[in-house]
């Protein structure tokens, strides 16, 4: 997969994790995306991400925040 993350979508990621994202826009003028979090070369986890935002770097702040989120979630389990 290509990747779209730019200066403002830097997730911590831990040793051995990658992030890959492709962006684009709706109608209205909205960023959604899709995302690939691999762990040490395989596929953990697939996101969807509807409606981030108008303006890039806000979706790319929402991605980082929603990709942190997943792994601090999967991290406690």
């Amino acid at each position: 997969m290509d990747t779209d993350l730019g200066p403002e979508c830097n997730p911590l990621l831990p040793a051995g994790w990658t992030f890959e994202l492709r962006m684009s826009r709706d109608a209205a003028g909205e960023f959604s995306g899709a995302g690939l979090l691999r762990r040490r070369g395989q596929n953990m986890c697939h996101l969807t991400l509807p409606g981030l935002r108008k303006d890039r770097a806000g979706a790319l702040k929402a991605v980082k925040l929603r990709v942190e989120s997943w792994l601090a979630e999967w991290q406690s389990r």
